[in-house]
C-alpha cells in the first residue's frame, strides 16, 4: 500500500512540474550586468543590477536629417531618461549628435546614448518624415563610474 500511495505522489509531483532542486528556471537575467549596452523602448523601464534603472520617457527633439535629403547639418534627436538609483531619481538629457552631450553621470553611474531608431526617412507620399513615438528605441551603455566612499 506504502508503495502504491509512494508512486501516486512521485506521478502528482512529476506532473505538477514540481522537483526537488528548487526554484523554476526561466530565461531571463533578473538583473542584468552593468557595463553593456541595452536597449530601451519609449516608456518602457529596463532594472538593471544594484537596483539601477533606466526609463525612457520622452523624445523632445528629432532634427535628424532624413535618409535620402540634403540637409545642411546632421540634426540631432534629444532624448529624455528617468534614472532610478537607491539614493532616489535623476533626470538626464542625452543627444544623437556627438557636439552635444552624449554622455552623463548620475549618482555614482554613467550613461551613453549609443544609438537611437529608427531613423527618420522621407515618406514619398506625404514628403514627411514623422515617426510615432511608440516606435522609438534607445540604445544606452550603463556602467558604474565610481564607488560610494
Amino acid at each position: 500500500m506504502r508503495a502504491i500511495v509512494s508512486v501516486f505522489l512521485l506521478i502528482a509531483v512529476t506532473g505538477c512540474g514540481g522537483t526537488s532542486e528548487g526554484p523554476p528556471q526561466h530565461d531571463f537575467i533578473e538583473d542584468p550586468p552593468l557595463w553593456q549596452d541595452y536597449q530601451v523602448a519609449y516608456a518602457e523601464t529596463i532594472n538593471l543590477a544594484e537596483f539601477v534603472g533606466i526609463e525612457f520617457q520622452a523624445v523632445e527633439e528629432d532634427t535628424r536629417c532624413p535618409t535620402g535629403a540634403q540637409c545642411l547639418t546632421q540634426g540631432n534627436a534629444r532624448i529624455r531618461i528617468k534614472a532610478t538609483t537607491p539614493r532616489g531619481d535623476t533626470i538626464l538629457w542625452l543627444n544623437t549628435d556627438t557636439t552635444l552631450q552624449t554622455s552623463t553621470l548620475f549618482d555614482y553611474y554613467g550613461i551613453t546614448l549609443r544609438k537611437l531608431e529608427p531613423y527618420p526617412t522621407i515618406d514619398p507620399q506625404t514628403g514627411s518624415s514623422t515617426i510615432p513615438l511608440s516606435s522609438y528605441v534607445a540604445t544606452v551603455f550603463v556602467i558604474k563610474a565610481a564607488t560610494p566612499q
